[in-house]
Parts: structure tokens; C-alpha cells; sequence
């Protein structure tokens, strides 16, 4: 099966996305009623769906496709860094377009192309021999204020190695971290292929 269309085939239920968040332990803060209430927020917010998305009665029949599914898990993911809720929504809602075509590279990418495994040996003696990272890192450049402002750029997508300079660099800014963005979108594609039918008692879904 070609990546591309692959992508395309995927098609979630707001239950069956839950399983997907829940299976990845990406906000293992939450329980179930909670991870919903916090989904349903960020819906409420055009998070992952923008305005023009959820012109359905109630909501009921809006799926997750590939997209939707990467930028709500990149939602919990920058709240599990720390990042306000209403940050959250800003960077995210602010470069939607420029966002979605990152997720899609980030998984067409993520060992091929931009995202080329890069192999670094390891000092004489050391084990192992030496480690290899592949894969691209989404940056938004965030850095928090006193205020409670936070400042950031627009989202740009790192190489392995990008992303390890910008790991390991000497900076004077101390900027939020980068988000492993091939391994979620990869994670959660193998995931989303899984899921299983969820039947859940509220309609509202």
C-alpha cells in the first residue's frame, strides 16, 4: 500500500481516537472521563477541527482523519510539556495549513528523505558503538515570559541533525522542547489501523 493513499484511508470515531490517545500514553494524566472532557475543550476551540469542519448538527458525524488525529495528539503532547491550554490552541489554530503538510512530511519522511537516519559514533570504549536518530522534530521556537506570555515563531521542521544541535547546542534562550513529531504521526497512524469499534452510551461523540 502506498504511504499517501494510506493516510488517507483513516477515518476515526471520537471513541476510537480516545483508544488511539489512550493506547500511545500520551496524557497518561488523565482518565477516561477526563481525556474526554479535555478533547471535547479542544473541539470547542477548533482544535483539531477548524470552523468549516464541524458545520454538522451536534457534531456527530465529524471523523478524525490523519491530520485531526496527529494535531490532537501534538495538543496533548504540549500540555504535557507545560504549554496553557490557550497557548495550546494559538500555535496550533495559527499555521494550521503550514502544520497539516508537516504532519504529512513527518510521516512520509520518517526514515526516509529529510528524516535519513544520521548515525553518530560514540566516544572510543563507550557502549554502544554508536546511536543512529532519524526522523523529523517539529520546532515552534516557544519560550514563555514572566508576564505569562508566550512567544513563538512559526512552526519550522528539523533533521536528525537540526534536531540534535538544537538539543545539545549551547543557547542562551531556554525554548520548550521539540516534538518528536515523525514518531507520533507513525505511532499513531500503526494505531488508528488497529482501532477498534468503540460503542460508547453518549451520543454527543
Amino acid at each position: 500500500m502506498s504511504e499517501g493513499p494510506r493516510l488517507d484511508r483513516i477515518s476515526l470515531s471520537h471513541g476510537q481516537a480516545m483508544w488511539v490517545i489512550e493506547a500511545m500514553r500520551i496524557a497518561d494524566w488523565l482518565d477516561a472521563a477526563g481525556l474526554d472532557a479535555v478533547l471535547k475543550k479542544f473541539r470547542r476551540h477548533f482544535v483539531p477541527f477548524g470552523k468549516e469542519e464541524l458545520q454538522k448538527p451536534r457534531w456527530e458525524g465529524v471523523r478524525y482523519r490523519f491530520e485531526h488525529l496527529v494535531e490532537i495528539v501534538v495538543a496533548l503532547k504540549m500540555s504535557g510539556d507545560g504549554i496553557a491550554f490557550r497557548h495550546v490552541v494559538s500555535m496550533l489554530t495559527r499555521d494550521r495549513t503550514k502544520l497539516r503538510s508537516i504532519y504529512r512530511k513527518a510521516y512520509l519522511e520518517a526514515e526516509t528523505g529529510l528524516g535519513a537516519p544520521y548515525e553518530i559514533p560514540s566516544p572510543e570504549g563507550r557502549a554502544p558503538k554508536s546511536i543512529v536518530i532519524s526522523g523529523l522534530y517539529l520546532d515552534f521556537s516557544a519560550m514563555a515570559r514572566i508576564n505569562g506570555i508566550l512567544l513563538s515563531a512559526s512552526p519550522s521542521v528539523l533533521d536528525p541533525w537540526e534536531a540534535l544541535l538544537r538539543y545539545m547546542g549551547f543557547y542562551r534562550l531556554h525554548m520548550f522542547p521539540l516534538i518528536r513529531i515523525s514518531q507520533l504521526a507513525t505511532k499513531a497512524v500503526r494505531l488508528a489501523e488497529a482501532a477498534p469499534e468503540v460503542r460508547r452510551g453518549r451520543k454527543s461523540y
